[in-house]
């Protein structure tokens, strides 16, 4: 069968199941507004009338109109939920690009181009659902003297309470908290951020979709390595996926985990200074799929 005669049967199909589109007459004395009003619930609805209809201009008094169907009611529905997504979500750019998806497709809807509005609106949701599914990038480090400190990668604020009291721990901030006493107020890295020297990463490498076998817990053994930071006492792992996040202390600059989830994850290496507190840090991503490693062989010129 052609491309030609499967798009046509497709279009006659679509035909076949679509319902006829309603109509209505344009009454004596009523404005493109008013007319957009009483049909589509809103006077500034008049453009998408038009560009629905191909008319140039406002029609006149006893003008048949036709009116859309589901498809646009779709649109708006899809459209109003990326808007209220939009207006909940924190700034980021995430929201940014949403947003700018949000206007691409009410540009849409008053061209009438329904099916494509809602894409646009779907596409606009997704993108910041899946941002809220991420949740938040932290990692918390108890030191040996009992201080604990939590610091936020990215994500969603991370409350942390002791003692009777609650603070909220944003993006890009650090809180520490000692033993038997609240905790204080937070503070911004970009203002009191950590010096140092940070992390060289090596292996897996950046953007790497790793092909790994079952193991407990799910694939691996999973091998993170990194260069040694000089007058460094240790280094502190931190691994956020789609169904695990976990922290892990090192004397030494690898950590191999048995096992982990299939996923997507980010991974941040810091140094722990002589100090106690922790270095700037250095992050990648690396994906584990279920397969087998393949390894290639080539010959070589000796025997």
């Amino acid at each position: 069968m052609s491309h030609a005669l499967a798009a046509a049967l497709a279009l006659l199909a679509s035909a076949a199941t679509t319902p006829p589109a309603s109509e209505t007459v344009v009454r004596p004395g009523e404005s493109l507004g008013q007319l957009a009003a009483r049909t589509l619930g809103s006077e500034g609805a008049g453009p998408e009338l038009l560009a629905f209809n191909h008319l140039d201009g406002v029609p006149a008094a006893g003008t048949r109109v036709l009116l859309p169907g589901p498809e646009r009611a779709r649109a708006v529905a899809a459209i109003g939920s990326a808007r209220s997504a939009v207006v909940q979500a924190p700034p980021g750019s995430a929201r940014t690009e949403a947003e700018a998806r949000l206007a691409e497709a009410e540009s849409l809807l008053a061209r009438a181009r329904y099916a494509e509005a809602a894409a646009q609106a779907d596409g606009a949701w997704k993108l910041l659902a899946d941002a809220r599914e991420e949740r938040s990038h932290f990692a918390v480090a108890v030191e040996p003297d009992g201080r604990t400190r939590v610091a936020v990668r990215e994500g969603v604020p991370v409350r942390v309470e002791a003692q009777g009291r609650t603070r909220a721990v944003r993006a890009g901030e650090t809180l520490t908290v000692i033993r038997g006493e609240p905790p204080g107020p937070p503070q911004s890295e970009s203002s009191a951020g950590p010096t140092g020297e940070p992390p060289v990463l090596l292996s897996p490498e950046p953007g790497l979709k790793l092909a790994l076998e079952p193991a407990p817990g799910g694939l691996g053994p999973v091998r993170f390595a990194w260069k040694p930071v000089p007058e460094a006492t240790g280094y502190v792992l931190d691994l956020a996926g789609p169904r695990k996040t976990l922290s892990v202390r090192s004397a030494v600059p690898v950590v191999t985990i048995p096992g982990l989830p299939g996923g997507k994850y980010r991974w941040t290496v810091r140094a722990v200074q002589s100090d106690g507190t922790l270095g700037p840090p250095t992050s990648r991503v690396v994906q584990l799929v279920p397969g087998r490693i393949k390894l290639e062989v080539k010959e070589t010129p000796w025997q």
